[in-house]
């Protein structure tokens, strides 16, 4: 049976859609094709251990699967969701209908855990502009995709989770923010602060008038300083 399940491959601050073509017929070998890179090729054994951590089974056929556009150089971990959920749809574990239109990401690990992923910002924005209705994305992931508007954001931290969305047992409501409470909260947290600065007056303004007209800023120590401590530089 041919399925598509659907990620992005994320290039810099840009994402490009993917689409993960599954089929799963009669014979027994798994082949992955469309330029993967190292990574991704190695999702099958976090796949398999991860199906036997939530109480699936590998599907004991041939499954083959096409990442298009087959052009474009897939890399890393972000994969491992939507090609599991490919490989239980196409084996007809569970059905595919609830996933239509949604974008996928994820790395799994071999307990089944949903890792986070690297680039989700883009993914979603890229998500909204294709049109898709949804995405699918790592617990640990779903604030910062969820800052998009027009898309729903749902959040998993097992593998398990979503066999049990795709059945129809759950039905989990979208991650939703309120981004003025989130920046009236957070806007002004800061690790460093020049309020713990003491003294530097002039160092301290100059930078903010530089940052203010966004200038660059270079910082000179003049010799002087350094003829305090060592004595030879006269």
């Amino acid at each position: 049976m041919l399925v598509k399940t659907f990620s992005a491959a994320v290039f810099g601050i840009e994402a490009v859609p993917v689409t993960i073509e599954v089929d799963v017929t009669r014979g027994v070998r798994y082949m992955l094709v469309g330029l993967p890179d190292a990574a991704v090729r190695e999702s099958q054994q976090r796949i398999e251990s991860a199906f036997r951590a939530v109480g699936l089974r590998w599907p004991g056929r041939q499954v083959i699967i096409n990442m298009a556009p087959a052009d474009i150089r897939k890399e890393g971990s972000s994969y491992d969701l939507p090609l599991a959920v490919g490989i239980m749809s196409a084996s007809e574990m569970v059905s595919g209908k609830r996933i239509e239109g949604m974008l996928l990401t994820g790395e799994l690990s071999l307990d089944g855990a949903v890792k986070p992923v690297r680039g989700v910002l883009p993914m979603a924005l890229q998500a909204r502009a294709s049109g898709f209705r949804a995405m699918i994305v790592p617990a640990e992931n779903a604030h910062e995709a969820a800052v998009v508007d027009g898309i729903d954001i749902f959040g998993v931290r097992s593998l398990g989770e979503v066999p049990a969305y795709m059945r129809g047992e759950t039905n989990p409501l979208p991650l939703k923010i309120d981004m003025d409470d989130l920046f009236s909260r957070e806007g002004n947290i800061y690790e460093a602060d020049f309020a713990d600065v003491r003294g530097q007056e002039n160092v301290k303004r100059a930078l903010e008038v530089a940052v203010a007209g966004s200038h660059n800023a270079i910082m000179i120590v003049f010799l002087n300083v350094f003829r305090i401590f060592i004595p030879s530089l006269e």
